[in-house]
Parts: C-alpha cells; sequence; structure tokens
C-alpha cells in the first residue's frame, strides 16, 4: 500500500514538474520530485530489489515516517495561494547581457584566486563561484550572437569539469535550472522535455556503471592525469557495451540502477537518525536548531566557536555511525527535524518551514520579480541547498542569508545602475 502510494505521488509530481517548466519557474515542483525520490523512491528500491542489508530499520517504519514529514514539508510549500505565475516572461536582452557577462566574470575571476587563497578564505570565495552559472542564466535571455556562443562554451566547460571530476550532482543541478531558464525564453514541447529526461536518466544510469572504474583510476591511483587522459579513460569506459548493459537484464535487478539508486538514498542517512534518537541520544527539543539559526545569522568574527557544515563528530554523535575525521556527511533536513522536534513535532516544524519558505518566496516575487523578471535568475543561488535533500538545515539557512545579502547589493546598485543608464530591448526571439 505505502510502496504505491509512493510511486503515485512520485509520478503525479513528476508530471506537474514537467508541465510547468516553461510556464512558470516550479521551484517547489522540483523540491518535491527530489525530496520524493531521494527520501522515498530511492529508499523503497534498497529496501525491495538490494541484497544488501543497509538500512538499519524496519521498510514500514521507515517509509511511513518518510513520507509523512515529505508530505508535511511538501504542504507547508504549497499552502500559500499560487501567486507566483508568470504568464509571460519581459526582460531586456541588454541588460540580461551587461548583468550576466558581469557575473560570469566574477564567477571565473573567483575561481582562479580560490587557487591562491588559504583554506579558511574557500567558503567565501565559493559563494562567488556560484555567480558563473547566474551570469549563464542570465546570458539566455540575451539576444547577442557571442553571448549564446558564451553560454554554450560554459555550459560545456561546466559539464565536462563535473563528469571528468565525477562530481555530476553539481552538473546535473545546473542543467536542471538551465533547462527551466531555457524553455522560459524559447518555448518548448512536452516531447521534447520528456526526450531531454529520458535521455539524461539513460546517461546517469551508464555512468553510474562506470564511475567506480573511473574513480579507481583517476582519484585512487597516485598518478596525476591531465585532462585528455580523463577524457580518453572516460570515452573507453562509456563503450557500446556499457549503454547495451542497462537493457540486458531485469531493469530493477540491473547493477547501474542499483548504483544510482544507492548513491540517491538519503534514507539511510535518515534512518540512523531514526533508529539511534531517543534509544541512544535524547532529543534535543530544538536546542541545537537554535544553534543553527544563531550561527547562520553570526558571522565567525563575533562568534568563533559557531558551527562548521559537514561536522563529522555530529553526525557520529546522532546517528551512532563512525565517520573519519575530514569525510563530509549529513543526515538531511528530515534527520535535522527528527532530532530537535521528535516523531509528530517534526511533522508540524516541517509543515511551518515549508509554509515560511514559501512566504519567503512571494515576498521576493513581489518586492523583486515582478518589478523585474531578470530576478528570477537568483532563484538557484537562493535555494541551491535547500533543493538537495542531503544538505542539513544550517546549510540551508546560512546559504540563504549570504546569498540574499549579496544579492541585495548587486540589485540595489549594480543593476538599478544598468536600468537607468541601458535602453530597454526585448528579449523576443531573435
Amino acid at each position: 500500500m505505502i510502496d504505491n502510494l509512493i510511486i503515485l505521488l512520485f509520478v503525479f509530481s513528476s508530471y506537474r514538474l514537467v508541465k510547468n517548466i516553461g510556464k512558470s519557474f516550479p521551484l517547489f515542483e522540483l523540491i518535491t520530485v527530489l525530496y520524493l525520490l531521494q527520501y522515498c523512491i530511492a529508499p523503497m528500491y534498497v529496501y525491495n530489489y538490494s541484497n544488501e542489508n543497509s538500512m538499519p530499520m524496519n521498510k514500514d517504519e521507515y517509509l511511513n515516517y518518510a513520507i509523512i514529514s515529505c508530505a508535511c514539508f511538501i504542504i507547508g510549500l504549497f499552502s500559500v495561494k499560487n501567486q507566483f505565475k508568470l504568464t509571460k516572461v519581459t526582460i531586456s536582452s541588454r541588460i540580461a547581457s551587461k548583468l550576466g557577462r558581469a557575473l560570469l566574470f566574477i564567477g571565473v575571476l573567483a575561481g582562479v584566486l580560490m587557487l591562491f587563497l588559504p583554506g579558511s578564505l574557500g567558503s567565501i570565495a565559493n559563494f562567488f563561484i556560484l555567480f558563473k552559472t547566474i551570469g549563464i542564466y542570465s546570458l539566455i535571455f540575451s539576444k547577442r550572437k557571442s553571448d549564446k556562443i558564451i553560454v554554450i562554451i560554459f555550459f560545456l566547460e561546466i559539464a565536462l569539469s563535473s563528469i571528468l571530476n565525477a562530481l555530476l550532482i553539481e552538473f546535473i543541478i545546473f542543467s536542471i535550472f538551465f533547462s527551466i531558464f531555457f524553455a522560459l525564453r524559447y518555448k518548448i514541447t512536452n516531447k521534447v522535455k520528456y526526450f531531454i529526461i529520458f535521455s539524461n536518466f539513460i546517461f546517469l544510469l551508464v555512468y553510474q556503471s562506470v564511475k567506480h572504474e573511473y574513480r579507481r583510476n583517476t582519484w585512487e591511483s597516485n598518478t596525476n592525469q591531465g585532462f585528455n587522459s580523463k577524457l580518453n579513460l572516460l570515452s573507453n569506459l562509456l563503450d557500446k557495451d556499457s549503454f547495451n548493459s542497462i537493457f540486458s537484464t531485469d531493469f530493477f535487478k540491473n547493477e547501474s540502477v542499483h548504483v544510482t539508486m544507492s548513491r540517491l538514498n538519503q534514507g539511510w542517512h535518515t534512518s540512523m537518525v531514526l533508529n539511534h534518537v531517543p534509544t541512544v541520544v535524547d532529543y534535543q527539543y530544538g536546542s541545537d536548531f537554535l544553534n543553527d539559526i544563531i550561527s547562520a545569522i553570526l558571522p565567525r568574527f563575533v562568534w568563533p566557536d559557531k558551527r562548521i557544515v559537514n561536522d563529522y563528530k555530529r553526525f557520529n554523535h546522532f546517528t551512532g555511525y563512525s565517520l573519519r575525521e575530514g569525510t563530509a556527511m549529513t543526515f538531511g533536513i528530515l534527520g535535522d527535524f527528527y532530532l530537535n522536534f521528535g516523531f509528530l513535532g517534526s511533522f508540524i516544524a516541517l509543515f511551518i518551514f515549508g509554509h515560511i519558505i514559501s512566504r519567503l518566496l512571494l515576498l521576493f516575487y513581489k518586492h523583486y520579480v515582478f518589478k523585474n523578471h531578470l530576478n528570477l535568475i537568483w532563484l538557484p543561488y537562493f535555494f541551491s541547498y535547500l533543493i538537495r535533500p542531503g544538505n542539513e538545515f544550517y546549510m540551508v539557512l546560512n546559504h540563504l542569508i549570504k546569498a540574499y545579502i549579496l544579492f541585495y547589493i548587486i540589485n540595489k546598485f549594480y543593476l538599478a545602475y544598468l536600468i537607468q543608464k541601458t535602453p530597454y530591448e526585448s528579449n523576443e526571439k531573435s
């Protein structure tokens, strides 16, 4: 019964996401699909088809909690009356071009400086490195041929860099948002949308099937391989046989599907928290949550002992699992809310959290997007951590606050200057 309900909700949510691409900016639909996929669909697959007993608790016990908690969060997201629809996106091509190039330059410059900066400044530089993708989103709305070439070049650069460095999740998130903006700029049919999704899904399965071998030859070997060596290695691994292997066996028992679902399975982390709290470690009754909020608001020079992201000691404490120092792993939003508010309390808190996010987005639309549609490009920047179910609450809030401060400065001064000095030019197809 619970399996059928999860599948039904996932299919319906996926349909809504595809349907709304090109008609609006379906941020909440995307969050819904990703949370159901990683907290419900992937764990359900592991329970049903994996031979490994990796999940630390009973299937029904975990899935019941996961689907109810996800539902509470999702209902909270959609609890505000839908005022996010944009019947037509109107953006000045010239402003999109100038803003996009400026953000792209800042992002590239930050990436270069990252090579020389001390590790303590790495997180700050990373906020500016993300400007590169925002700049690309902005250039999508430019009519300049040179901007279109820039978009293609940097899209390929991000794709190759992510794939060759075995960090596919970064490219997947980027490509999803890229497709949403592309569909707003150039209307595409549902057939094209489904083809893109299907082809990307097949590539993901194939890539996951060779990823272990690729990482073994690049990351785990003692030799430093350059771009050409990595590209040749990956090309040799991604041969005809790797594609045929997906369809040669039962799909649900296929090794590529198994590896992919195991990687997506956020339920493993969450179920360890459910199994460990309060049996071994007591509920935090909001104290850990309050610490996250204060840590996100106060800068480190004011509070040197504020929380750090991906703290392996915190993961070990609340899961009972032993991570080695330097290993980054979190138990995600659901785990954070459960250990703070308990079983029933987490449902209420997740609904409230979803409602607050919805209210914040509505305020952003009213104050910025409805006045200038180009401000849509900042939404992936604000919510890039929220849409990934594996990220902890502190990471989401910390990034959201800092991202808004940077946006406000650029919007208040540079974008206002561009609007004043740049003649309006429609971004209609050219």
